[in-house]
């Protein structure tokens, strides 16, 4: 007996069905379009990110501070 079938129906159930596979080719290109709009910003000011969160990094200074 050889396994090739039995491979077979593994690979058919991991696969899953078409909507399992549209909904999350749907989330990677949702995460894609997030990344890459993103970038852009970053690019077209790259100081704005970092004054966002220099805010952020110097409010968690003072808590540890007071720790």
């Amino acid at each position: 007996m050889s396994k090739k079938p039995n491979n077979q129906k593994k690979k058919e159930e991991k696969k899953g069905t078409r909507e399992e596979e549209l909904e999350r080719e749907n989330e990677l290109l949702r995460l894609e379009n997030a990344y890459l709009k993103k970038l852009k910003a970053f690019r077209e000011n790259p100081n704005a990110f970092h004054e966002k969160h220099k805010l952020r990094w110097h409010s968690n200074l003072k808590k540890k501070d007071f720790d």
